[in-house]
């Protein structure tokens, strides 16, 4: 397909308008518009704040897919995180910086992208539970891919190889659950953080904690039941 003009003026989103310039003749530029703005739908519809191709192969080959992130984030629409994966950025004209997806968000496209479960783990669980308001300087995570490590918007990240029965056949918060106990301890966990752990959980969670966790270690077993009565 043939365009007999110049610069096509692709999408406007989050305020961001794009022209792209090219010859005057455009050899596929319709379609390469058209997928654009599918992955533009897409982000928007699946709610992604970060990415990959993987995302998108139901709208193109992964070549095609790839190239025209690649675009997008030579135009400056989108930000690439690490090889293979990007995401969109806020701007706080406030404090005149970029504001990015978390480092959860994006560990969590990385498994994605590579069919890995993952979980946080150790102080990076109590974290995200809202647990601890401490500033992680590390993320960690345990997953069933290969042992990783990762550079992600300035954070270490961790990913450790674990049985799969750490992780598979629970729900993402019955997870954490565990890995939050297990990071405070045996021997450590209070009254107080059982009643903390408790509030972070709705009865879906509980019900779903209870039926997940029984083949769980019995002093974990026991304090998953005594958080869930609460």
């Amino acid at each position: 397909m043939v365009a007999n003009f110049q610069t096509v003026q692709l999408l406007s989103y989050r305020g961001v308008t794009i022209d792209y310039c090219r010859k005057k003749y455009i050899i596929n530029a319709t379609m390469n518009t058209e997928l654009r703005a599918q992955i533009i739908n897409a982000i928007k519809t699946k709610s992604l704040a970060s990415f990959s191709c993987y995302d998108f192969l139901d709208l193109s080959s992964y070549k095609t897919i790839s190239k025209c992130l690649e675009r997008m984030e030579d135009e400056g629409f989108l930000v690439r995180i690490i090889p293979g994966i990007y995401c969109l950025y806020e701007f706080d004209s406030l404090l005149n910086i970029k504001i990015y997806p978390s480092v959860d968000n994006i560990v969590h496209t990385i498994a994605r992208k590579h069919k890995w479960s993952i979980c946080p783990s150790g102080n990076t669980a109590l974290n995200l539970m809202g647990i601890s308001t401490q500033v992680v300087a590390a993320y960690e995570y345990l997953s069933n891919g290969p042992y990783k490590e990762y550079e992600i918007l300035g954070s270490k990240v961790f990913l450790k190889r674990t049985m799969n029965r750490d992780i598979v056949g629970l729900s993402y918060k019955s997870m954490l659950l565990v890995q939050c106990i297990k990071a405070i301890g045996k021997d450590s966990i209070s009254d107080n953080e059982i009643d903390k752990l408790s509030r972070k959980l709705s009865p879906e969670d509980k019900k779903a904690a209870l039926e997940e966790t029984q083949l769980t270690s019995v002093w974990i077993r026991n304090v998953v039941v005594d958080i869930c009565r609460r």
